[in-house]
């Protein structure tokens, strides 16, 4: 095992778990730990792109990859690249509540994955942008009405209610108005995402604390009830009129889905109530993709908007573009976006400053399940097994920002997006990840692109944003030691984990209203 990429600092005792903690020491403390697994792999790996690390007793085994390399042999196997690792359903259990898309087996996953493609379709989503400029129209009231204030806020956190009524309209049909005041889904699913577990790898008496135990319960339980109500509204329209129903939010294809199998018809027609079984199995399936749905984009668009307020020739040339496909009279944007949402098709610019913020800051990673008879071979010909692994584990942020892969790899520069085969920025073959490869990637990824180029449409023509650190950490009193270690690689807006990866503190800022005079 000695040729192995195994990381230093072994224990018999406790693997690596010290190893580690000394690792996660030399970044900020609430820095997510996936920075600390990357600057393992730069340190002691670039030319290797993967390695080994312990975290017995808390998980097992880890298999680090940093590597495009490495990580094409993943989904280029049709084994390794369908099987979720044994570990995941613990980190999705709160947030879901019991089996879903995200954790599910092949033969499980397999026929859900046909059912909810339906909703994620090029021609459903485009249907869906009307909905996504009404969201887009409150958030940008929020917004104006921050910018008169003048005051410091978090983008993130507002951001999130605009991004959880979004996906709402999508999963249930339904308007939450979470941007307008309290919705039970909505801000149960802040809350338990506020209260996961992080850094779980490094802390194994996390899975002590009653209170973080007790609130997830709560938040589940109201969760539940709510999305059940609505599985019970939908169903008793469902059973008057079985072939009138044809919508493609989540919810529906579940009960279309549910309903086409027979499983509900008794001799006389449909059964008066749900299935216990279906049921739960529906709430988890809603509430993976309520999270799903917005936790990361809400991260996406902070920092897009914090990429393209700190490089003005790109924010320049995004304005520009929309000044030429969409017209320069702000006050109809609205109507001509939902009259000919095919335009967001014909943004090339505004797609390369989305897919760069996704590589520079990826909202996760990705996992696979070690396979028995299925090594993996590391960038120096170093074969590695990987059936005593307790998880494959592809760091995104450190493959896509790695020197080895990607020239100027710190550099916020869309035009790498634009350039053609040939040109030095041209990105290596399954370099970028954002979204994954293989047959599990992201199913949204459609959806996910055209909200955000809605959202772009909407306010980089509108505002001016400013990050405002130093004021926040000024306001919230932090003493020397505390602002000590606020960057990581250089960058105060480091990714923290909340669920996905946000940016930290929320990312504090400033907004005004452009003139434009």
């Amino acid at each position: 095992m000695t040729c192995k990429p195994i990381a230093p600092g072994h224990s018999f005792l406790f693997g690596h778990l010290f190893y580690f903690k000394g690792a996660l020491s030399k970044i900020p403390p609430s820095a997510h730990y996936q920075n600390a697994l990357a600057d393992i792999a730069r340190e002691h790996f670039q030319h290797e792109g993967c390695y080994y690390i312990d975290m017995w007793p808390v998980s097992g085994i880890l298999f680090i990859v940093v590597s495009p390399h490495v990580a094409n042999q993943i989904h280029a196997n049709p084994k390794m690249s369908m099987q979720r690792p044994p570990l995941l359903p613990r980190f999705f259990k709160p947030i879901a509540g019991g089996p879903n898309m995200f954790d599910m087996r092949e033969h499980e996953w397999k026929p859900w994955r046909a059912v909810f493609s339906k909703a994620f379709s090029a021609e459903h989503v485009l249907s869906l942008v009307p909905d996504m400029v009404d969201e887009t129209m409150t958030y940008c009231e929020t917004l104006e009405s921050l910018a008169e204030q003048r005051k410091i806020f978090q983008l993130d956190l507002i951001t999130l209610r605009f991004t959880i009524d979004v996906i709402g309209k999508t999963i249930l049909n339904a308007h939450l108005g979470a941007q307008r005041g309290y919705n039970a889904l909505a801000d149960c699913m802040l809350s338990q995402i506020r209260w996961h577990q992080a850094n779980a790898e490094a802390n194994p008496f996390e899975y002590l604390n009653l209170v973080r135990k007790s609130i997830h319960w709560w938040n589940g339980h109201q969760m539940d009830k709510y999305i059940s109500s609505e599985l019970s509204k939908r169903y008793s329209e469902y059973k008057g009129d079985p072939r009138g129903m044809r919508s493609k939010a989540i919810i529906d294809l579940v009960l279309q889905n549910y309903m086409s199998e027979g499983v509900d018809l008794g001799s006389e027609g449909p059964r008066e109530d749900l299935d216990l079984t279906f049921r739960a199995f529906a709430i988890c399936q809603i509430r993976l993709f309520v999270f799903v749905g917005h936790d990361s984009t809400s991260s996406t668009i902070c920092y897009i908007l914090h990429l393209l307020y700190t490089n003005p020739e790109a924010l320049l040339a995004i304005r520009q573009e929309h000044n030429t496909m969409l017209g320069t009279e702000l006050a109809e944007l609205p109507d001509l976006l939902k009259s000919q949402p095919h335009l967001l098709n014909d943004l090339p610019y505004t797609t390369a400053v989305i897919k760069e913020a996704l590589r520079l800051f990826p909202p996760g990673g990705c996992s696979r399940a070690g396979q028995p008879t299925i090594p993996l071979v590391s960038d120096s010909g170093k074969t590695c097994p990987t059936e005593n692994v307790a998880a494959i584990f592809t760091v995104h942020t450190e493959l896509q920002r790695s020197p080895v892969y990607w020239p100027k790899p710190d550099a916020f520069l869309p035009e790498r997006w634009l350039v053609k085969p040939g040109h030095d920025l041209y990105p290596i073959k399954g370099a970028y990840r954002a979204f994954e490869i293989g047959p599990r990637n992201c199913v949204a990824q459609g959806f996910v692109m055209t909200e955000l180029k809605v959202v772009l449409a909407c306010l980089v023509r509108q505002f001016e944003f400013s990050p405002a650190y130093g004021e926040f950490d000024a306001l919230h009193k932090r003493n020397p030691v505390e602002t000590s270690r606020t960057t990581y690689r250089g960058e105060r807006a480091y990714q923290i984990e909340e669920g996905a990866a946000h940016p930290s503190d929320h990312y504090p800022c400033r907004v005004h209203l452009r003139s434009r005079g």
